[in-house]
């Protein structure tokens, strides 16, 4: 059985070569780093995930992509209140020296 560390990296490489595949790029091929961040909100859904992706923004260069890998909430007296996105974001790796 896979660890879940091994089942995130494997899953990560799966990602970057879809994308890759899936929109070359002009100028050549590309390197890909995928990471993965966990968006929150008491609003939504797609707060969380605008949430996870402007911090990512803030820190990362040459974001791409993303893919939702897992959605969660919190539940209080019968009503969500809470919205947890966990994505995998897909960036370019810039050449040494650049």
């Amino acid at each position: 059985m896979k660890s879940a560390r091994t089942a995130v990296k494997t899953r990560s490489r799966d990602l970057a070569a879809r994308f890759t595949a899936a929109v070359p790029l002009a100028g050549g091929e590309h390197v890909y780093r995928v990471i993965e961040v966990v968006g929150t909100s008491s609003t939504s859904i797609s707060d969380a995930i605008d949430r996870a992706v402007a911090r990512a923004h803030k820190t990362l260069r040459n974001l791409r992509w993303f893919e939702v890998m897992r959605t969660s909430g919190h539940i209080e007296d019968g009503k969500v209140r809470h919205y947890q996105v966990t994505l995998s974001v897909g960036f370019t790796m810039e050449e040494p020296g650049s």
